[in-house]
Order: structure tokens, then C-alpha cells, then sequence
């Protein structure tokens, strides 16, 4: 593993769960962006110092395997978790999995889908995005590289400021400041750039928006953000994040029929 071997070892082991003290899922933090290296992204060509922060989890290019089965991007995975209570949905999974575009994974299976969708779901969603987000770093290597590459003292933030959905400030945090400012510059670059191509305007305004972060305050739990500094604090440190693997048995998933039973994961 790019000269890392994850040895692992017991999530309860005290040393190591102290790694990731302060990172609590679940709770509301706010995120003072002019006094914490906050690097948000929103978008899959965001940059920041160089880095192309295609974190999110409709980024396509970081295929990985799991439990055998390959997935094209860590939100089908996640979405196929919303209907494993029963060995009988796997055909949802299936359909979830081959779909090439997440987005219309999301937005038209799923959808097509939502009275399928496990009861007992709001408690297992942020330990099954944990796992599959783990799973996502050990099984492509070039996510792995991407997420290394940051530096150790960023806080990672899912900017949600202009997603409205129900779990927008579950899943990230959102500072309409940041975005006031970053819009203005948008429309000076376009006024300044009038004959530049689409392409290459887009990659020149998540540049120089890129640059602008120590603006206004992040609101949200940022699960997803918190997720991924948890997963670099453990390839750093060659251990497994802290996962429930407890809950998640005794939640008993179902994947494409088979019960996953996660034995000596904890332990990789």
C-alpha cells in the first residue's frame, strides 16, 4: 500500500481511539474558517493548493471492491446500504451498483425506490459510510494517494452551502459567506475571460475560488468531511478507524443476498 501496510488492530485499543478524539459523528460543529485551515469541496474539480479535491462521493475514477463486488463510486455502495434489512432487495443493489452515474443512482433508483428503504436506516447511515468510505481508501489506491496528499492540519468540510436537500447539514456544512464571496469573484472572472472556452473558465474559477477559504464560519454536522479526516488519521497511522462494527452486525446488512458478518475487519 504505496509503502503503507495496514496492519490494523482492535478499534478499542486506547492509543489509537485517542487518535481521533474531537471527531465526533453525529453533532453540529461550527467551523471557524479564518481561524482553521478549512478545505471545503463541493465540486469534483475543486482545487486547493494544486490538490483536485474530488473527495465527494459521486466522483467517479476511484472503483473498489466490496465484499467481491466492484463499484464504480462509494455512493452507489452507500445507497445500496438503504436497502439491505433483507436478503430480498438485492436486485435494487444490483441496479444501484450498474448504474454507471451516481447521481442517477440517487436521484431516479433511489427515488423510484424510497418505500424500500430499511426503517432503521438514520441509525446505520454514518457507520455504513464510515465502512464504505474505508473500504474506498484500501481498495483504490489513487483515492488513497489523494487523500494523503492533504496536509495533516486541514479540516476537511463537505461544503453543502448550496444544497438544500434533508441531509445537506448532515452530510456537510454550509457558510453562505464564503459563497457570497467566492459568486462575486465568479463574475469577475467571467467578465474578465469573455471569449475563454466553458472548460477551461470552470477549471480557472475553481482555481482562484479555491484560494479563497478564510471566509465566514461552516455550520453542519460535515459527517462526511469528518469521515474522511478520520480515514487519513488511520492511513497515517496504518490502524482501522474507529468503526461500530457491533451496530453494524447487529443491524444485520444484507449485500446483494449475503449477510456480511465484517469478521476480523476490525483487524485488517
Amino acid at each position: 500500500m504505496d509503502g503503507r501496510n495496514i496492519i490494523g488492530s482492535n478499534r478499542y485499543t486506547t492509543s489509537n481511539h485517542s487518535l481521533f478524539d474531537g471527531i465526533e459523528l453525529g453533532r453540529t460543529e461550527i467551523y471557524d474558517a479564518s481561524k482553521q485551515n478549512c478545505w471545503p469541496f463541493c465540486k469534483a474539480i475543486d482545487v486547493r493548493n494544486g490538490i483536485t479535491l474530488s473527495l465527494g462521493n459521486l466522483c467517479k475514477g476511484y472503483s473498489f471492491a466490496l465484499n467481491g463486488h466492484i463499484f464504480r463510486t462509494s455512493e452507489a455502495a452507500y445507497l445500496c446500504g438503504e436497502f439491505s434489512d433483507t436478503p430480498s432487495k438485492q436486485s435494487i443493489q444490483y441496479s444501484l451498483m450498474e448504474e454507471p452515474n451516481a447521481f442517477l443512482a440517487k436521484k431516479v433508483i433511489k427515488r423510484k425506490n424510497i418505500e424500500y428503504v430499511r426503517e432503521d436506516w438514520v441509525e446505520v447511515r454514518l457507520q455504513w459510510m464510515l465502512y464504505v468510505v474505508w473500504q474506498k481508501c484500501i481498495g483504490n489506491s489513487n483515492f488513497r494517494n489523494l487523500l494523503l496528499s492533504i496536509p495533516n492540519d486541514v479540516v476537511i468540510i463537505e461544503d453543502s452551502t448550496a444544497n438544500y436537500g434533508s441531509t445537506s447539514s448532515v452530510w456537510g456544512a454550509k457558510n453562505k459567506e464564503l459563497r457570497n464571496v467566492r459568486r462575486a469573484l465568479k463574475k469577475e472572472l467571467i467578465a474578465h475571460n469573455p471569449t475563454m472556452r466553458k472548460k477551461d473558465l470552470n477549471l480557472l474559477i475553481s482555481k482562484e475560488c479555491g484560494k479563497i477559504t478564510n471566509v465566514g464560519s461552516f455550520v453542519g454536522e460535515n459527517n462526511m468531511g469528518k469521515i474522511l479526516m478520520m480515514c487519513k488519521i488511520a492511513l497515517w497511522n496504518n490502524i482501522v478507524p474507529p468503526i461500530d462494527y457491533e451496530l453494524l452486525r447487529a443491524k444485520k446488512i444484507y449485500l446483494f443476498g449475503e449477510l456480511l458478518t465484517f469478521d476480523g475487519e476490525d483487524r485488517l
